[in-house]
């Protein structure tokens, strides 16, 4: 065994010198991610980290437990008077075990995680024991460390068993650490290091030859099978080899200048073999075995992507490789294998003074140095050697350029390097290491330039807001030209320039500071100009910042109000912006990468427009930019190939070919499940069962992924109520006024919008249906509707026989009344007509005995026209008219030329038919009343008007009525009413008395 001990004061001194290269200019190959209180965590004191079966990250703090999914923290903690909240006590190791739960380390048990109730169920053979290490080997098997030494927990049938110390000596008392490694635990104890076969179970110490009397605290095996080793008394940090025979001392990265007081936290060997070391004031280290030594990894607050402390106190490594990094103000994250954003400060001291952490322009020569444009000035930066050298201007020295605020840059065939700046064009000849400034003498103004831009005939231009806007330098005859030289472009002379592009036809492209672009075209001599404005085909800004061509030749220009592609035949102009894509419409530096894609940069962040034009990709600080914002100045393509785009906080760069679009396999889970006007989260069981009137609800739900949260896609429907499946990057759906029923909400997760093979998950729904909207209701209620409608029609059919029953008896007894009253009438002819037909017929028969048989015939003639029609309701007005006739010569034989009967009806008329012996009646009547004397006649007149028979008689009444019961008309009247829809009229004047008979 060969000790270095004796080298330990060599490595003090070689690691302060790597430490101050590094100060000088740390590598940022990683980007760490940042998890704190303003984020969601309890406290920031991170005290333990484990990943569970389901992706699930756990973090344990002071305050209780803390669960990510790569978008939001669920935490637990304990709450007086909730004996299903956690316990107070701190837990300082947690695990899933094989068979997909998930235990918790206590210092009084150890609890195991309900999924479906999310709730701690304590582990009853662990009561009252401290739990110091799980690490789980199989479906029955979980070894633990714990106050009563090494035990073992099977989560299938909850049990507890402990190594029995007596009958094996090896087995520790205190156990501080528990690893796996293949077949073999690793337990980390008061006896040393023991290895554990979990197969046959045995026992076997590992031999490390310590320095005095070293306790061992924590191991690792790295990728080479070497151990490493860390010790209290003394503090070491160790590696020996696998047949542990050579040691190599590490322990100057964990000292702490006083060796009672250690500044190691945790170490552990991530899936690759490498070794990281957290500590608590060198930050993270990690070893690196090309030079022997640890890089570490630290806290820079003038840089995002570094850690956000150097006081770490554990680490772990998940199920992809990721590292997370416990400390006192919460946690850091990263993938030692996925880094895509590689970060370039522009300045290597002093990023915060004169806004030196800005980017604006970069290209790189022919030697692989990296040129920077900034605000303060030129930088040239060589990544070999990672060191900076700056030209910029300061108060008592000469010049170093004319102006400190660079806009432009570009490296000519000889590998010169053009500056354009504020104030002037420079150029430095690399050769000759001298700067050259060019003035008004060499045909070049020295005003405010924008950019620098080479054309295909190798000419440099430079575009400025001033003058003629446009200038260019000939590397043939060496001098500058202005554009108004040049035929056919001199067109746009004048007006304020910001980019220039020539395009693969030969076309000019020339972008203006607030007046659009312009296009000429040498080859057709033509021009085209396009401005911002309402009008179809027009760009989408006025400011151009940004001009590049695809490789299907479709010009891309960004300005600050959006993004605006040109086909290159029809020139047809589409444009993209905050409502069609794009994160922000503010649009600056722009890259065509190999594979026809457009990357962007934007004041919101850094987006990827696929070669179909279609979708979008964002990334922002969480994917490791520095900034989300981007300048407006031009990217620049490296030699390799790789991207370079300026941003807020320095450049970035990535090799675009290399990214691709991860179509990783994300298993949804449901999160929530809420109840609206209901404060209470429902519980996720499932299936989840509602009442009827809690028919409006929210469903939560995530799928775990830490790279790109934002860029999580789902898909989601539920069945009956989503005609197809909806797709969002929001978390949460919700529904309104869903009917009663049993449903089914399907949901899937993707990292890409277009594929969707990925496995459903189900939550099923069942709300309870109001009896009247139950499918057996309407039915029920249509058969009643019909028993009701069936019951009214038969109720209305009874009420209408009664009430036609009672119409036809009262019609029959108005028949009869009616009836009865005119037979009253009828009978009253007899008395009257006899009496009075007796006495005159006795008259006659003394004096005139041939009169008398007249008058004899015509009474027994009226008498048989009663008998014959006494049960007629109707007869003949000819008829009528013949009987009264006879009855008014009867009447004349009494009452001479006092009594004059006239008739005038129409021919057509005496077919109509009357009641039987009315115009008798009438007839009667008016004798009854009126005077009838020779000298004053009474005269009737029976007449036809408009369907009526008028029975018309002067008016010369009596004084006296003898035998009158005035019920004669009213009789008439009642019995008209029956026989016809017609009113009997009665009309009487000073002079006549008529009647209307309505005849039928």
């Amino acid at each position: 065994m060969v000790h270095l001990d004796h080298m330990r004061s060599w490595g003090i001194v070689l690691l302060l010198l790597y430490l101050f290269n590094q100060t000088a200019a740390q590598p940022n190959r990683f980007f760490f991610r940042k998890l704190t209180v303003a984020n969601g965590l309890n406290d920031g004191s991170i005290l333990a980290i484990a990943q569970d079966s389901r992706g699930f990250m756990w973090f344990s703090t002071k305050a209780g437990l803390n669960r990510f999914d790569g978008k939001s923290v669920k935490t637990y903690s304990f709450t007086p008077g909730d004996p299903a909240s956690l316990p107070t006590s701190l837990s300082r190791c947690m695990s899933a075990d094989s068979s997909g739960g998930f235990l918790i380390g206590l210092g009084d048990g150890m609890l195991e995680y309900d999924t479906a109730g999310d709730c701690f169920i304590p582990v009853k053979a662990l009561a009252d024991t401290w739990v110091t290490a799980i690490v789980p080997f199989n479906k029955n098997t979980v070894y633990l460390g714990t106050g009563k030494g090494l035990g073992t927990y099977n989560p299938v049938t909850k049990t507890v068993s402990f190594f029995n110390r007596q009958k094996d000596s090896l087995s520790p008392k205190s156990i501080y650490q528990i690893g796996r490694s293949g077949i073999y635990a690793y337990i980390v104890g008061n006896t040393g290091v023991i290895r554990l076969n979990s197969t046959t179970g045995q026992l076997e110490k590992i031999h490390f030859p310590l320095p005095g009397t070293a306790r061992i605290t924590a191991v690792a095996i790295d990728g080479s099978r070497n151990y490493w080793l860390a010790t209290r008394n003394p503090n070491r940090l160790l590696k020996f080899s696998a047949d542990c025979t050579t040691r190599t001392d590490y322990s100057q990265y964990i000292e702490s200048g006083n060796n009672t007081i250690t500044n190691f936290s945790a170490m552990i060997a991530d899936r690759n073999g490498r070794i990281w070391v957290a500590t608590q004031l060198n930050g993270l280290l990690l070893y690196n075995p090309q030079t022997d030594l640890f890089d570490p990894l630290l806290h820079n607050p003038l840089q995002a992507w570094t850690p956000s402390t150097n006081l770490h106190s554990t680490l772990y490594c998940d199920s992809d490789g990721r590292m997370w990094v416990g400390g006192n103000n919460g946690i850091n994250y990263f993938n030692p294998d996925k880094t895509f954003f590689h970060i370039l400060p522009v300045f290597n001291k002093d990023p915060d003074t004169r806004n030196r952490r800005v980017a604006r322009v970069a290209v790189e020569d022919k030697n692989g140095r990296i040129w920077m444009g900034t605000i303060d000035g030129l930088v040239r930066y060589d990544p070999k050697t990672e060191q900076y050298k700056e030209w910029n201007n300061r108060d008592g020295r000469p010049p170093a350029i004319h102006f400190n605020s660079i806009r432009g840059i570009l490296c000519d065939a000889d590998n010169n390097i053009w500056i354009a700046t504020g104030h002037g064009i420079n150029q430095y000849r690399q050769d000759k290491g001298k700067m050259i400034f060019y003035t008004a003498k060499d045909s070049i103004p020295e005003i405010f330039y924008f950019s620098a831009d080479k054309d295909r005939n190798g000419n440099l231009w430079f575009s400025s807001r001033d003058e003629d806007g446009f200038y260019y330098y000939n590397p043939q005859n060496k001098k500058f030209h202005s554009i108004r030289s040049v035929p056919g472009l001199n067109l746009f002379a004048g007006e304020g320039g910001r980019k220039l592009f020539q395009d693969s036809k030969g076309r000019y492209w020339l972008g203006f500071n607030g007046s659009g672009l312009g296009m000429y075209d040498p080859a057709t001599e033509k021009h085209r100009r396009w401005k911002a404005s309402a009008e179809p085909g027009s760009i989408a800004g006025n400011a151009v910042v940004d001009i590049k061509e695809d490789q299907m030749g479709t010009i891309w220009v960004s300005t600050f109000t959006g993004l605006s592609v040109i086909d290159p035949i029809t020139f047809r102009v589409t444009n993209y912006n905050h409502t069609n894509g794009l994160i922000n419409n503010s649009v600056g530096p722009l890259a065509i990468d190999e594979k026809n894609r457009v990357w962007i940069g934007t004041s919101g962040g850094l987006m990827l427009l696929d070669s179909s034009h279609t979708y979008f990709t964002a990334f922002g600080l969480q994917q490791g930019l520095p900034s989300v914002d981007f300048p407006e100045h031009a990217a620049s393509i490296l030699n390799n190939g790789e991207i370079l785009m300026p941003t807020q906080n320095g450049f970035i760069r990535f090799a675009a070919a290399g990214f691709k679009k991860e179509n990783r396999p994300l298993t949804p889970f449901f999160t929530t499940f809420d109840i609206s006007g209901n404060r209470q989260e429902q519980q996720l069981n499932n299936p989840i069962l509602l009442k009827q009137d809690e028919n409006f609800f929210t469903i939560g739900f995530a799928a775990v992924n830490y790279d790109n949260p934002e860029g999580t896609w789902y898909a989601y429907r539920l069945d009956g109520i989503d005609e197809d499946w909806k797709y969002t990057r929001n978390r949460f759906a919700d529904y309104t006024k869903i009917p009663g029923g049993n449903y089914t909400f399907r949901l899937k997760a993707s990292t890409d919008r277009d594929q969707w093979e990925q496995p459903e998950q189900l939550l099923r729904i069942h709300i309870d249906t109001p009896f009247y909207k139950a499918g057996w209701f309407r039915p029920l209620l249509l058969l009643l509707l019909i028993a009701a409608i069936v019951a009214f029609y038969r109720y209305r059919i009874r009420q209408r026989e009664k009430l036609l029953a009672l119409q036809g008896k009262a019609q029959l007894l108005k028949k009869e009344k009616a009836m009865v009253m005119y037979e009253s009438l009828k009978q009253q002819l007899n008395p009257h007509f006899l009496f009075n037909s007796l006495t005159s017929l006795s008259g006659l028969i003394d004096t005139d005995r041939k009169t008398a048989n007249s008058f004899l015939e015509q009474m027994s003639r009226i008498y048989r026209y009663i008998l014959k029609n006494r049960d007629s309701e109707l007869v003949t007005l000819r008829e009528e008219l013949a009987f009264v006739q006879t009855y008014v010569q009867l009447q004349k034989t009494r009452f001479k030329e006092g009594l004059q009967v006239t008739v005038a009806v129409a021919e057509e008329d005496y077919s109509r038919r009357i009641a039987p012996v009315t115009l008798q009646n009438l007839t009667e009547n008016a004798i009854k009343h009126n005077i009838i004397d020779q000298d004053a006649p009474l005269c009737i007149t029976f007449s036809t008007e408009n369907g009526y028979l008028v029975v018309k008689n002067n008016l010369q009444k009596k004084h006296v009525v003898e035998t009158s019961n005035k019920q004669g008309l009213a009789s008439l009247q009642a019995l008209y009413a029956y026989l016809s829809n017609k009113p009997l009229i009665i009309d009487e004047s000073a002079k006549t008395f008529c009647i209307y008979i309505p005849l039928i």
